[in-house]
């Protein structure tokens, strides 16, 4: 394919540096006549596609079968083969969350097909239940605060109460409509009772289901807080004079792309298959990964990797755990 001319003034177009022949020396960009060919930008195109095709598929092969050898590379300062890591992170974090949200949603829970005969009868238990519940939640409040009229404890009653009451959405719309503006909820405790409501609705009693749906609502949002978490507590584990934070953060980052691949395809034979033997594989592929990529970047022997690998996963999943309850405590706290 023919090349493209180069311009007879030699001062680069993009930085004004001097060009003493085809690419500047200081920005990179090649000295031609702005007016590109069909054929020249064809080329361009073609190139490019092939050339971060070829960086990508290096990558994810020496991520997926060399444990801690992209971490290695980074760190030594070979870099240009090999995709960014959070460039890395950030492509490989969003198909995992679109693959299982994507999953996620195309299994709901099962029911039982309803039958005019059984229809009145579910009202009736519901309605009973639901009588019940509240009777309950009513009584149990009354014996908490016992002799305590503060603005606060209403204000508690009456939060408890309409998390109960609200059994969809179009139910907390038509009651909130009714009252006067002054006690209608506004921002984010509105929000918070819809969400509820719509779960509610969505769920029933199936308060397991509820729950998995808002940890797989809050997932993307705890990932995000625990990867510098991972990266904090391997600083810990590590002598803090030859290993910088930065350098476990990379590490983290590659880990936990090489975590979301395994888990993604896990979860997706799980779904074709219906049988939970793939996940478990998924949990201790990544398991013997992480010994066998502490290994590799860090030096260190087997059974020092075991351990800090035991260590660190122990951490991970208690800090995730904290995580998780520490947002959901605030933001119970910010309507209390």
């Amino acid at each position: 394919m023919k090349t493209q001319p180069l311009r007879e003034d030699k001062h680069c177009l993009n930085c004004g540096t001097e060009v003493p022949e085809r690419f500047c020396t200081h920005c990179g960009q090649e000295n031609t006549v702005p007016h590109e060919t069909f054929g020249h930008l064809f080329k361009h195109f073609v190139a490019d596609i092939f050339h971060y095709d070829s960086q990508f598929l290096m990558t994810l092969k020496s991520l997926l079968f060399r444990p801690g050898f992209l971490s290695r590379e980074y760190m030594a300062g070979r870099r240009v083969r090999y995709v960014n890591p959070i460039k890395l992170y950030v492509f490989v974090s969003f198909v995992f969350f679109f693959g299982v949200f994507a999953l996620h949603s195309s299994h709901p829970e099962e029911e039982e097909p309803e039958t005019a005969e059984t229809r009145s009868d579910n009202a009736a238990t519901k309605a009973e239940g639901d009588t019940i519940r509240n009777l309950t939640l009513n009584e149990g409040l009354d014996q908490a605060f016992a002799g305590d009229s503060s603005a606060k404890t209403k204000k508690i009653k009456r939060l408890a109460e309409d998390a109960g009451n609200f059994s969809s959405v179009k139910a907390f719309d038509s009651a909130q409509a009714k009252l006067p503006e002054s006690e209608r909820y506004h921002g984010a405790s509105r929000l918070f009772f819809r969400r509820i409501a719509e779960i509610r609705h969505k769920y029933g009693k199936n308060i397991q289901a509820a729950i998995v749906e808002i940890f797989m609502h809050n997932l993307p949002k705890l990932m995000f807080l625990m990867l510098p978490l991972f990266a904090l507590f391997m600083k810990w584990l590590y002598d803090k004079k030859r290993w910088l934070y930065a350098d476990h953060a990379i590490f983290a980052i590659h880990f936990h792309s090489f975590a979301f691949i395994v888990l993604l395809v896990g979860f997706l034979w799980e779904a074709i298959f219906h049988s939970d033997l793939f996940m478990t594989i998924a949990y201790w592929l990544i398991f013997l990964y992480l010994i066998r990529a502490l290994m590799n970047n860090y030096s260190q022997g087997f059974f020092k990797s075991f351990w800090k690998a035991v260590g660190l996963l122990t951490a991970y999943f208690a800090a995730a755990v904290f995580v998780f309850l520490g947002f959901l405590f605030l933001i119970f706290s910010i309507f209390l």
